[in-house]
């Protein structure tokens, strides 16, 4: 079994991490397994099976976005792994729900075509988005304070060196030098873009992916560095707009006592993740009036 887990949330570098850390340490061939919550009866001799080899004096580990609010993922984990660490990443919660839709309307997921449309509904049907703080103290709970890192996404925007070092000190791995990795501080699965929602945009895409992926990538590739591709691509892909000031706000209020919660547990100043009307009252306002 490996030693250490990265359980998300979704959308928090999880994909960047498990790329710049390939070959360092053992990780499996798929770099989401699902065996914690939807593969788990497939049993542990699959699972480990998916590590392969991999040299004794590294720790093996693996990344499972899924997981993170995920009751019995959390206690197979504490069941299998006993001395498990767990990584949290979090990032300000309207950025990371913009960033999975996006990802989930590149991917031709059925979801409505709005953001607004999108997070709504999952409201309306239940979902839990953004319980930071009520997950991050199960999980403390479960594995204890010192076996669980707890990082934003923000480091790992501003200082990517600093955030990959905190996560190979913690599972004890040998450091990696960003300036030498295949990676770098390079996002490696935005989505930028997704087909418009029409049957023929939504076809081609599709043929054209298709296409790329039985043999024609080298060629699509090169051709997507001209200008003829842009001009080509505009009937039947849309570029996501930056996500607007309504929704944000909207959504921050919404999760306001969750991000207030995870500035206590934390020591963080989360700030930057209140709506405008919530940033009057500060940190230091919020720790005084939780004495």
């Amino acid at each position: 079994m490996p030693s250490f887990v990265h359980v998300g949330p979704p959308r928090t570098g999880t994909t960047w991490l498990h790329e710049v850390m390939l070959g360092h340490v053992g990780l499996p061939s798929e770099k989401e397994t699902r065996f914690f919550d939807v593969r788990y009866d497939r049993g542990a001799q699959w699972y480990c099976g998916l590590f392969g080899e991999y040299s004794p004096d590294a720790p093996g580990g693996e990344m499972g976005p899924t997981y993170f609010s995920n009751a019995i993922s959390r206690e197979r984990i504490k069941r299998d792994i006993p001395d498990c660490k767990i990584i949290i990443t979090f990032r300000e919660p309207a950025a990371r729900l913009y960033s999975l839709y996006r990802l989930l309307r590149s991917e031709r997921r059925p979801v409505n075509d709005t953001f607004d449309g999108y997070w709504r509904f999952q409201i309306n049907c239940g979902a839990d988005l953004c319980s930071y703080a009520t997950h991050l103290k199960r999980w403390q709970a479960t594995f204890g304070k010192s076996h669980v890192l707890v990082l934003f996404y923000e480091d790992l925007s501003s200082n990517p060196q600093a955030y990959l070092d905190s996560v190979c000190d913690f599972v004890g791995a040998r450091r990696i030098a960003l300036e030498r990795s295949r990676v770098g501080s390079a996002k490696v699965y935005s989505a930028p873009g997704a087909a418009r929602s029409n049957a023929i945009a939504r076809r081609t895409v599709e043929t054209i992916d298709w296409v790329s992926r039985h043999g024609a990538r080298p060629l699509i590739q090169v051709a997507q560095r001209t200008a003829l591709w842009k001009f080509m691509r505009r009937p039947f892909v849309e570029d996501f707009p930056p996500l607007s000031l309504d929704s944000a706000g909207e959504i921050r209020a919404m999760m306001l006592p969750e991000t207030e919660e995870l500035e206590l547990i934390t020591g963080r100043d989360l700030s930057a993740w209140k709506d405008v009307a919530h940033r009057k009252l500060g940190y230091a306002d919020v720790r005084s009036a939780a004495r």
